[in-house]
């Protein structure tokens, strides 16, 4: 990924990639720690074999506070790492930190079965269990987006004129050693992050929906049969029926909480998965959803229109004795 591509690009080899970069006149060159293809169908296939630290100069008050991050985040690493010994590079308004490891598909451990996507949790749990949560909390890495600057190019935001090159040029202030210690070295502790994870997540849950419980639903902004669809598990047309009806009628007419309509729609699709299973996710189709029905605010789709589009739902409804 270059400044002058401004999106990532499949290369296959070295000077296929020096090419893009010389075409944006290294500005901006980074490159993918991951490869392309890291999952099939939604299963895992790739491990979380590459530590990425973003530490942000804007985020600490003092240039002392800054550089002790960056002293106890390898020191850290140094220690419950097996000694590792990460590359470095001053990026022009901080620090990246770039570690590979030996590691294996979290997904194909037992111990981790019970838990979402554990590699790519792994990938953002590191960043801030190894630097003491001072890690950039804008960066999160994923195996899409964990994009490592190129040492000697230069970063767009520092490149002011002529005078501002020297600063905005990468740097490398330590070499990785060539050694990849073992992932087994943190998994321990990873795996009570992800236990702390979910006992907050399902007490969070329970609360939400205690307050839905004890929360008076007036007549006012409510569509009846929108309501009684909440109460039907379908069989096909979920997707849809998330993103064009329940997710904007939850949002922007009934005016629900991000939270509570999360909580309303993944239970309703859990009823619909008990019915047939469902093949996606359900909590990123979910929050996609919400996102959209609140950025731009639309209406949830009208009666006439679902009677159009997808007549066996409209006849579910009409099954259950609605007046429509």
């Amino acid at each position: 990924m270059t400044k002058k591509l401004g999106y990532q690009k499949e290369v296959f080899s070295k000077e296929e990639a020096m090419k893009f970069f010389e075409e944006s006149d290294f500005i901006d060159s980074r490159i993918n720690a991951f490869p392309s293809f890291t999952d099939y169908r939604g299963i895992q296939r790739y491990p979380p074999d590459f530590i990425f630290i973003d530490l942000d100069k804007n985020n600490f008050k003092t240039e002392k506070s800054f550089e002790l991050a960056l002293s106890k985040t390898l020191k850290n690493m140094n220690e419950k790492l097996d000694g590792a010994y990460p590359t470095v590079l001053h990026t022009g308004g901080g620090y990246h930190i770039y570690q590979p490891i030996d590691a294996f598909v979290l997904e194909e451990i037992d111990i981790f079965n019970e838990f979402e996507n554990p590699s790519k949790q792994f990938l953002r749990f590191v960043k801030e269990y190894l630097s003491n949560n001072k890690a950039d909390k804008s960066n999160n890495p994923s195996f899409i987006s964990c994009l490592l600057r190129i040492p000697f190019s230069l970063n767009s935001k520092f490149l002011l004129n002529e005078e501002s090159v020297k600063r905005a040029q990468i740097k490398i202030i330590q070499k990785w050693d060539g050694k990849k210690p073992s992932i087994k070295y943190l998994l321990r502790d990873f795996r009570r992050f992800l236990i702390d994870q979910k006992v907050k997540e399902v007490n969070n849950q329970r609360k939400i929906e205690k307050r839905l419980v004890n929360k008076s639903i007036k007549n006012i902004n409510t569509i009846f049969w929108i309501e009684k669809l909440l109460t039907i598990p379908i069989q096909d047309f979920r997707k849809n029926t998330v993103n064009l009806i329940l997710a904007p009628y939850l949002v922007n007419i009934k005016q629900l909480s991000y939270q509570e309509s999360f909580v309303i729609l993944i239970v309703w699709l859990e009823k619909c998965d008990s019915l047939k299973k469902l093949d996606f996710n359900s909590k990123y189709l979910v929050k996609s959803a919400l996102n959209t029905a609140s950025q731009k605010g639309i209406p949830p789709m009208k009666l006439d229109t679902l009677k159009d589009r997808n007549l066996e739902i409209y006849l579910r409804l009409t099954e259950q004795n609605i007046n429509l």
